[in-house]
């Protein structure tokens, strides 16, 4: 398949993002829900499964489908995924520069992270891509809200995973959903 070292990172990068390995048709109808709350886009059972050779499938895949996939993970689409793959040469980790991974992090580091327009917060990492509001100005989040997240994307949106608030029902959760995040640094 074109591409194929690129899909692969992008699936891996993918199933970290949301805490799960795609290993069985659950996995797959799991996946399709998040693309669809993080990107507001559809992408069938079928698709996923094909892309991770779950079932025999196509040789090629549209640049749309990719696209989907790389702003699933914060990327603007499959071309600005494939220029940060290459920038970062294809033997070393493609998302590190202009992104921070949580699986880097080590526990008890806190970040500081801005949006427009003038939202500011301090995250602490808790471990495993656990994060906790330490500090919150101008922003919903409140301090004490708790999230997982794997990636922090200059320019992106943040999708926070199992976002809980005062012991409620994990959810999901999107700050600088216009423009994306300005700033993150390790404080």
């Amino acid at each position: 398949m074109e591409n194929e070292k690129e899909i692969i990172v992008l699936r891996s990068m993918i199933e970290e993002s949301v805490g799960r390995k795609m290993l069985s048709p659950s996995d797959f109808q799991f996946l399709t829900g998040v693309i669809a709350e993080r990107c507001k886009e559809t992408l069938g059972v079928t698709t996923l499964k094909r892309i991770w050779g779950y079932i025999d499938g196509y040789d090629t895949l549209r640049n749309s489908t990719l696209s989907i996939l790389a702003r699933c993970v914060g990327y603007r689409d499959w071309a600005d995924f494939q220029k940060n793959y290459h920038a970062e040469g294809e033997s070393s980790n493609p998302v590190l520069g202009r992104v921070i991974e949580s699986a880097l992090l080590e526990t008890g580091v806190s970040l500081h992270v801005t949006w427009a327009p003038d939202r500011r917060c301090t995250f602490l990492h808790l471990g495993d891509g656990r994060f906790e509001v330490t500090a919150a100005e101008n922003s919903k989040l409140r301090v004490g809200d708790t999230f997982h997240c794997s990636y922090f994307v200059i320019g992106q949106p943040l999708y926070m995973d199992d976002f809980v608030r005062c012991q409620s029902a994990p959810s999901m959760f999107v700050v600088g959903n216009k423009g994306g995040l300005s700033e993150v640094s390790i404080l």
